[in-house]
């Protein structure tokens, strides 16, 4: 631990930067986002979370050695990409390490994507979100995102808007519907176009949506395939006692 402190967040100096964070979480939807977005924006990757509480390991990604908790960077955005489950401690810490460096960059604005499970889908599955502020929640609301009044955010999510509320910076969440229940990259891309109207972030979801659509494809298929297993089922228990 450096300075008695169980975390170290490693960064360079970035100006009036725009933080976006996606770590694991309910259908994965932060997650897929923010790969999504360092991938497709070509982002090189400038920092990372150092902690002796993070597994020891390294995750390979085209033939090199990275950290599990790290940083992508292009211009003044930065994107916080987690490929583990971080325990909710190190969360705590990982959060108030992070406003204190996007605090003394002067951050222009701090988004976390996440998922919010229904268990169920609709024709629109919409984007609901919560900034620190009325005007930040008026600001969503004029970009088409349900304000969430009631509830709990869990995760990075929520701790670092509150560690963004208590410092005075200018955070928001943005939650996508999803059915909650497997990696989800509709949901993502609905955030990604919350975020974009946010941010001014320019990128295509075309891709997250035709991952999405041969998911859904595959998914129908399966639920044919039992439903046809089923009905046989029945005939043959039918043909027994006839």
């Amino acid at each position: 631990m450096e300075n008695g402190k169980p975390v170290r967040i490693v960064l360079p100096e970035i100006k009036n930067p725009v933080l976006v964070e996606g770590y694991p979480g309910v259908g994965l939807v932060g997650h897929i986002a923010a790969n999504f977005l360092a991938k497709e924006l070509k982002m090189d990757m400038i920092g990372y979370v150092e902690s002796q509480f993070i597994p020891p390991m390294a995750l390979i990604l085209e033939g090199k050695p990275n950290p599990p908790l790290r940083f992508y960077g292009k211009d003044n955005l930065i994107v916080a990409v987690a490929d583990i489950y971080v325990p909710p401690t190190l969360v705590n810490e990982i959060a108030r390490e992070l406003v204190d460096y996007l605090k003394e960059m002067n951050a222009r604005k701090v988004v976390s994507m996440g998922g919010i499970g229904i268990g169920f889908f609709k024709d629109q599955m919409d984007v609901w979100g919560v900034g620190t502020r009325k005007e930040l929640n008026r600001e969503l609301e004029e970009k088409g995102v349900k304000i969430l009044q009631y509830g709990s955010i869990m995760g990075m999510s929520g701790r670092l808007l509150w560690e963004a509320s208590k410092n005075g910076l200018d955070a928001y969440v943005l939650l996508g519907e999803t059915f909650g229940d497997r990696p989800d990259p509709r949901a993502a891309a609905n955030v990604i176009e919350a975020l974009k109207k946010l941010t001014g972030i320019e990128v295509s979801t075309e891709p997250l949506l035709q991952e999405a659509r041969a998911i859904e494809e595959q998914l129908r298929r399966m639920h044919e395939q039992m439903e046809q297993a089923r009905q046989r089922a029945e005939k043959q228990y039918e043909s027994i006692y006839l």
